[in-house]
């Protein structure tokens, strides 16, 4: 008989997992476990309806159970800094916020989850396993600590109806970066001579919360010449003359905005989904948020859904070059202290996909 393991389990996840099928390998149960997982709740139901199917098909393919919990994201950032604080973890969880993994890699607190990674590398971009390679200050070297799941971009959402409220067009939007920005500037004062009283031009994240004002103070950064701040080896630049003058211009842009009134005054204490409530309230003409989670909520209404609302795409470097976009990498770890880490559930690794959108990227056998 087979040795039931955590590697042979994880590979058998991954392959449930595989976008567009449902694989069933043979799995030889040696004595049913079961493995305690935590999930951060998606956006729609139809995300956390994924999730459970796939941990009912591992369940039936592997005679394993999955005791898992969904959990929104801004909670879950407490409760696992809370738990791994404690030493009462999980076996498996979603890794929030992303440094955590880095992190807690550096003080040799997760498992090496390499021989797992090693059998997906073929479906994983490069920048997700870069991202997931740590180094571990115990043991001196570089390794895999947490498995990339899934990928996404951040894009701008605009309500492409207030635009045209507000007197402009749609096609008209410029396509370089400050002259992007600055053309929503004077729609504020346009939509509040309509009697859209509470509306901003934008819903930029300015607080010190969560994951998304991270992502914007960086893709600004790199839209400014900042590209080079940390280059691939891992190495920090920030004397390099080029990268300071981006920070500054970035710094300067965002702080502006808040402080002439064009964010609304309550983003300097946002966490990652306010920015979200604004926008579908109408508050904020433009935001920049992760992939497609801003309109993931609004899918009940279709009009909005298909015709309101636009996610664009990075415009140009002032100087008319293409602007990098942030990959941001969602992993899941499996702490050192977790009590049975010898079966990792299925759901470890689930290509989020929202209703009639493809996966970024897909992790199959």
């Amino acid at each position: 008989m087979n040795k039931l393991t955590r590697r042979s389990l994880l590979r058998a996840s991954l392959g449930l997992a595989a976008a567009g099928t449902v694989i069933r390998p043979f799995i030889a149960n040696a004595a049913a476990k079961t493995a305690s997982v935590w999930w951060v709740q998606g956006f729609v139901p139809q995300e956390d309806m994924a999730f459970r199917k796939l941990a009912a098909e591992y369940e039936k393919a592997s005679g394993n159970k999955i005791e898992y919990s969904i959990i929104p994201f801004a909670p879950m950032r407490e409760k696992e800094i809370a738990a791994i604080t404690s030493g009462v973890v999980p076996d498996a969880m979603w890794a929030t916020p992303t440094w955590i993994v880095p992190e807690l890699a550096w003080k040799d607190e997760l498992v090496d989850v390499t021989d797992v990674v090693e059998t997906q590398k073929s479906g994983i971009s490069s920048s997700a396993l870069l991202a997931s390679y740590c180094y571990n200050n115990v043991t001196k070297r570089r390794s895999y600590y947490g498995i990339p799941f899934d990928t996404g971009v951040v894009p701008f959402h605009i309500w492409g109806s207030l635009v045209e409220k507000a007197g402009y067009k749609v096609s008209d939007i410029p396509n370089t970066w400050t002259k992007f920005l600055d053309f929503f500037k004077p729609m504020q004062a346009k939509l509040r001579a309509k009697g859209m009283r509470h509306t901003y031009s934008y819903g930029w994240e300015v607080s010190t919360v969560g994951g998304d004002p991270v992502n914007t103070f960086n893709s600004f950064v790199v839209a400014y010449g900042g590209e080079g701040i940390v280059t691939k080896d891992g190495k920090f630049h920030g004397d390099d003359p080029q990268v300071k003058e981006a920070v500054i211009k970035t710094l300067d842009r965002l702080a502006a905005d808040f402080k002439r009134g064009y964010v609304p005054p309550g983003a300097v204490n946002w966490n990652d989904a306010d920015d979200n409530n604004a926008f579908h309230a109408k508050q904020v003409v433009i935001d920049f948020d992760g992939t497609l989670s801003t309109e993931m909520a609004m899918v009940k209404d279709k009009h909005a859904y298909y015709h309101e609302v636009i996610a664009h795409g990075l415009p140009l470097s002032d100087e008319g070059k293409p602007v990098p976009a942030f990959s941001l990498l969602n992993e899941v770890i499996i702490p050192k202290s977790a009590k049975n880490p010898a079966v990792p559930a299925a759901p470890m690794v689930m290509v989020r996909v929202a209703p009639g959108v493809s996966p970024v990227i897909t992790l199959s056998e």
